[in-house]
């Protein structure tokens, strides 16, 4: 993880889209003895909107004080998401093939049941 976060991500135009803030893991590999399912690495979140993601604002339902979740609601609304499979590693980052208006917006894919 350690190589992904922070890590630039330059989409189809050459165009920088942002910094990997945050990565979504999913346990749905091989049964380990003692561990269970193996984590894989399903999507990265490309801006500051993961904030909100990691405090339960976005799709826990946590109401919580008024200025929190305003400030996680506007920087949900600039992170955008990359599937794993849709990046490739270059030098100083990672690349994807899709352009910056095809990666799917943070608050949108929560609002419209998480993927």
């Amino acid at each position: 993880m350690s190589d992904v976060l922070g890590a630039k991500l330059v989409d189809g135009d050459g165009v920088v889209v942002g910094v990997v803030f945050d990565v979504r893991l999913v346990q749905d590999g091989p049964f380990i003895e003692g561990f269970g399912s193996v984590l894989r690495v399903d999507v990265l979140v490309i801006g500051r909107g993961g904030v909100g993601v990691r405090l339960g604002y976005v799709r826990g339902g946590v109401r919580g004080p008024w200025p929190l979740r305003v400030l996680a609601s506007r920087l949900e609304g600039r992170a955008r998401l990359v599937r794993w499979t849709d990046v490739e590693r270059i030098d100083d980052g990672y690349w994807t093939r899709l352009s910056r208006a095809e990666l799917p917006r943070l608050d949108a894919v929560y609002r419209d049941g998480g993927r």
